[in-house]
């Protein structure tokens, strides 16, 4: 029989438990009142813990099993609940992840809601009688405890993801920032952003005297970037779980949009950011965006207003041109017609006064006037 006070107390221990090892260490203590050789639990997959299941088990072999690794794939509600096969796999796992071939097993599913599971297997040595109706009674009500106590652990890691994440791209990007789920949910929002997603769908009479809506548009471009995100977040292996958090983020799908708007360009980047805890992985799409003046290119300016601004003289403006247009010293001296060590010291003056030490930087300095390079005089 079993006491019923020190199991309200192991009870009482795991609903208290914050992280996952307590609550593992909690759970181990509390099915140690029911002189257990081994026993294993899978929770179903939720959209807190990561979208993927938890195993949690004690004495059992669960390091060569087939069957579990295909659930921790696919799943344990697209393993388990086949209507079919469901209850054939289920006993098949147990025999897997069986301590010992000839230990008395009992497979537990107890229900959460609509075709979501968990599944506790629970074994004893041969040498001892089989589970009776009020032990595997009492198992499932225990069962069912700690499926509540486990979602009350996955919410409050939850909480935990998204604070950490508001913190770090709070102080990343301080402009225009939005946070979704992998449903394309806003978590997260601040009016900069929906001021620029207003721009985006309405155009820049939109900021006259608009009324900003209380939540995100989010356009069809951003939204359909959102989902290249998540595809890019299911093509990478996931490194094995630790204790410690870890944060790695996808691709940068940049998006920009010109406006009529004083020349401005309004900005954007999405990406996947996904932590991973002990609990699982969680993937976020992280939304960014912001105005800015568009960048006019106006190319370079004329080499005779270049020539001018250096002081050529008319000879050296004649062998600037030709040295742009890639002829060598000796092309040089029979197209003007003359010496070739006239050539070399007219080129030699060409580059003194253009502050550069050689044809490829003079060339460079033309196309891009902006960008002078400072050197010492050419002497020789």
């Amino acid at each position: 029989m079993i006491d019923f006070l020190p199991l309200h107390e192991r009870l009482l221990e795991v609903a208290l438990q914050r992280n996952l090892v307590g609550f593992e260490q909690a759970m181990k203590k509390t099915l140690a009142l029911f002189q257990l050789s081994a026993w294993a639990c899978i929770f179903p997959p939720s959209l807190q813990a990561g979208g993927r299941p938890l195993f949690v088990g004690h004495g059992v072999q669960a390091q060569n099993s087939r069957l579990l690794a295909k659930a921790f794939k696919a799943g344990t509600e697209a393993v388990f609940l086949d209507p079919d096969a469901g209850a054939a796999l289920l006993t098949k796992l147990a025999q897997e992840i069986s301590p010992d071939r000839s230990s008395r097993c009992r497979i537990l599913r107890v229900s959460r809601a609509k075709e979501i599971e968990l599944v506790m297997i629970c074994y004893r040595p041969s040498s001892e009688q089989n589970f009776d109706t009020v032990q595997v009674n009492l198992l499932m009500r225990v069962g069912r405890l700690f499926d509540r106590c486990f979602q009350i652990l996955a919410q409050d890691q939850q909480q935990e993801f998204l604070a950490g994440l508001f913190r770090m791209v709070g102080n990343l990007h301080p402009e225009g920032l939005c946070i979704l789920d992998s449903k394309l949910r806003v978590l997260f929002e601040n009016r900069r952003f929906r001021e620029h997603m207003h721009l985006w769908n309405h155009g820049a009479n939109a900021m006259q005297n608009f009324s900003l809506p209380r939540s995100v548009e989010l356009p069809e471009e951003w939204q359909r970037a959102c989902q290249r995100s998540f595809q890019s977040f299911n093509q990478v292996e996931i490194p094995p779980i630790s204790g410690k958090m870890v944060v790695s983020q996808g691709a940068i799908v940049n998006l920009n949009l010109n406006l009529n708007l004083g020349g401005n360009q309004l900005d954007g980047a999405v990406r996947y950011v996904a932590f991973q805890t002990a609990l699982g992985v969680r993937p976020y799409a992280m939304l960014t965006s912001n105005l800015r003046e568009r960048q006019l290119s106006h190319g370079p300016a004329p080499f005779s207003q270049i020539a001018e601004a250096l002081k050529f003289s008319r000879r050296e403006a004649e062998l600037g041109e030709l040295i742009l247009s890639g002829a060598p010293a000796q092309v040089i001296a029979d197209q003007l017609k003359i010496a070739l060590p006239t050539v070399k010291t007219h080129i030699r003056n060409i580059l003194r006064k253009a502050g550069v030490k050689t044809r490829l930087e003079f060339v460079s300095l033309c196309r891009n006037p902006n960008a002078r390079v400072v050197t010492e005089d050419v002497a020789s």
